[in-house]
């Protein structure tokens, strides 16, 4: 069942849900004291889950000539490319021990930066945030910070090989590009500083948040999710960050709760995390874009793509933060199909003819082929299913008390309309703008 939501459970759980946009600032210092930081250590024993979950929510992008296979397949909510975690298990936050040596990099092109270090003669390293694939993230201290400037920013040191270095520079002309139409940062995209080499690698430089979605789930919706109010104000932001991808022609291509970071307040939140974007049209084919829960139909099956796979990954977060669960938790593409056909009927034909990967799951008859055995590698089996039971969105979204009845209708109905399989058929970020959930009238 899509979401594995409880009523039940959720109501009696009510209490616990969290009116994250109304908590006082005088709580910042307590929560403050709570946040889960992963701090610079001579310990290589760090977990895979403190590697690739950092506070600054800078994840890693994919080059797509190296998009050949799932590399969310390993990983529940997708948070790292496959492999993160082992690579994070193996090496820990490396701290270099002999600071005279002129290999600053370990066996895998990572820099090994140490706590109190200075990078570019202007930041000093305070701590690790994460580690991915394709770079480890340092929060550090701008000692040249202006009067009235925050001194605290996120750095991501790019790893020291040809193919990570070409995805960085790609990486960096779009948030570029997003940055100089957003002069008086108002458009929730996370704030792009600067960048500069430091002993072969390329860093990036971006303001410091709080703390991402996912985060914010975990410390304050109890599992249970956010207020609608909270979600409400959410959404809007975020079709504010959608709308000014489009007028720059970007797409995402990775939009989930982990990517998206809030401030101290809790009442602002940037989209972060370019590190997969790109410019809209001319795109290659590719099954494997985008977070699996995330990802919409149209990419699982091999159809060309534009903004609306980013409306459809806005469309799943945004259940997520109501409900706290996951919408379409599918282990494959095969299976994402499947539970976004049981939430939201048959596929079009149309999209079945044309998919470059639409044979992969369904027959000459489009009939749906389940997989049996997803988790051998031997050849998986399949069964042809031709009824699949239908469960809609709105039975998922529960109402809870205090909640007004109108605004969870106007959310179920927003809902409604981005979780169409059609990508033609998907609301549009302006209509979602005007929508009555978001606009409130």
């Amino acid at each position: 069942m899509p979401g594995g939501n409880d009523p039940g459970k959720h109501k009696t759980e009510a209490r616990k849900r969290a009116d994250v946009t109304l908590k006082k600032y005088g709580e910042i210092q307590l929560q403050k004291l709570q946040q889960e930081t992963v701090c610079c250590t001579n310990n290589e024993g760090t977990s895979g889950n403190e590697i690739t979950m950092g506070l600054s929510g800078l994840g890693e992008g994919i080059p797509m000539s190296e998009r050949s296979e799932d590399i969310f397949a390993n990983d529940i909510f997708g948070e790292s490319p496959i492999g993160a975690q082992e690579l994070g298990k193996k090496r820990g936050f490396h701290i270099k021990e002999n600071a005279h040596c002129d290999n600053w990099d370990d066996p895998g092109g990572y820099y090994t930066y140490r706590c109190g270090e200075v990078l570019h003669g202007r930041y000093e390293i305070m701590a690790g945030h994460g580690m991915g694939v394709f770079s480890n993230v340092v929060r550090a201290k701008d000692l040249k910070a202006g009067i009235g400037d925050s001194n605290e920013v996120a750095i991501k040191i790019i790893r020291n090989i040809p193919a990570t270095y070409k995805a960085g520079k790609q990486e960096i002309s779009i948030l570029e590009m997003l940055a100089s139409a957003d002069p008086k940062d108002r458009r929730h995209c996370v704030r792009f500083i600067s960048s500069f080499m430091y002993r072969k690698h390329l860093c990036l430089i971006f303001e410091s948040l709080h703390m991402n979605l996912r985060e914010l789930l975990k410390k304050f919706g109890s599992d249970v999710g956010l207020k609608l109010t909270a979600v409400r104000t959410y959404s809007k932001q975020l079709f504010i960050a959608l709308k000014h991808l489009k007028s720059c022609n970007v797409l995402h291509c990775d939009i989930k709760p982990e990517n998206v970071l809030v401030n101290e307040a809790k009442t602002k939140l940037k989209l972060c995390d370019f590190g997969s974007a790109m410019s809209a049209g001319m795109n290659d084919i590719t099954p494997y874009l985008v977070s699996r829960f995330y990802r919409a139909p149209e990419i699982i099956l091999g159809l060309s793509y534009d903004h609306p796979l980013d409306m459809w990954s806005v469309g799943c977060s945004l259940f997520e933060l109501y409900t706290g669960k996951v919408l379409f938790p599918g282990k494959t593409n095969n299976a994402m199909l499947r539970l976004q056909m049981e939430s939201k009927g048959a596929l079009p034909k149309k999209m079945l003819r044309k998919g470059a990967f639409a044979k992969e799951h369904f027959d000459h008859d489009f009939n749906y082929f389940h997989e049996k055995d997803p988790v051998t590698k031997m050849t998986v089996k399949r069964h042809p299913v031709m009824n699949i039971k239908r469960q809609d969105v709105s039975s998922l979204v529960s109402s809870f008390p205090g909640e007004d009845p109108k605004m969870l209708s106007n959310f179920n109905d927003l809902l409604k309309r981005i979780l169409v399989l059609d990508p033609e058929k998907r609301l549009k970020v302006e209509q979602a703008l005007s929508h009555p959930f978001v606009s409130g009238k």
